[in-house]
């Protein structure tokens, strides 16, 4: 934006988007990481920068598409959604698209004017086409070596159940540290606080509930305890229907004594 500002003499504070849906299938309009990393930008995009969204034009979707897009939408905002424009493969999305953009800047293929140098009307100086990520930018699931640890536990957690653990810390300024692995797919994840005598009263969310993929490495997380009591480690698969999940845990509570003789 800075770039086009200087070029034309005047604060540009907004852009157009264009995705082009053309070559998606149904194995990744519905694969759950494809997902995942939408929500996460669409979140993130939203978040931070909504002045930022002029327009945004899908173009050759598909059934596929719409099957993606009625999850990614749960999170949009009214006011984003009613910027965003869907066209299938015989709509006349590129009338619509001259009508925002001007004929010599959008690219030929898009209906334009413009092409590269070489006449490429793709323009690929200007658009870097997609591609497949390089082998050597894959994440591996590397061996689980939490599982093998003597002092790790083992929890099977079965379909639509959940498994506390719970511990009393006996005094304020301790340190609870934790460190977990399923042996696939994910599990959600949260710490609640009690009184010790807490007469019947609601548990404190200390850790909020999130679902953790935990298939690459494990989660590790810490927390200091500003009060003492009664500490509540949830792993929730109430929400799988179909997988038990297998877990691996070890759980550690540091006193605040054990803290100082480290620090000396």
């Amino acid at each position: 934006m800075k770039k086009r500002s200087k070029e034309i003499g005047k604060l540009v504070t907004n852009a157009t988007y264009i995705f082009n849906f053309e070559n998606l299938t149904f194995a990744k309009a519905t694969h759950k990481k494809n997902l995942e990393a939408l929500l996460a930008f669409a979140r993130a995009f939203q978040d931070n920068y909504p002045e930022r969204i002029k327009r945004v034009f899908f173009i050759n979707v598909s059934f596929y598409f719409s099957l993606a897009f009625n999850v990614i939408k749960t999170v949009l905002a009214s006011a984003v959604l009613k910027k965003i424009r869907c066209y299938s493969a015989d709509d006349d999305w590129k009338k619509d698209l001259l009508e925002i953009i001007d004929v010599e800047v959008l690219p030929a293929f898009l209906g334009g004017n413009r092409t590269d140098p070489d006449g490429n009307p793709r323009c690929p100086s200007l658009i870097k086409p997609a591609e497949m990520v390089p082998e050597k930018y894959y994440f591996r699931n590397s061996e689980k070596k939490l599982c093998k640890s003597l002092d790790a536990k083992k929890l099977i957690i079965t379909r639509l159940s959940k498994e506390e653990w719970t511990s009393e810390v006996e005094e304020e300024g301790s340190y609870l540290e934790w460190e977990f692995q399923t042996k696939s797919k994910d599990i959600a994840f949260a710490i609640y606080f009690q009184e010790k005598s807490s007469n019947g009263s609601k548990p404190i969310e200390v850790i909020p509930k999130q679902k953790i993929d935990t298939c690459y490495e494990p989660e590790k997380g810490f927390l200091k305890c500003d009060r003492a009591g009664i500490y509540v480690f949830v792993f929730d698969n109430s929400y799988s229907w179909i997988y038990s999940k297998e877990l691996y845990y070890r759980i550690k509570i540091t006193s605040p004594k054990e803290i100082n003789v480290y620090i000396d």
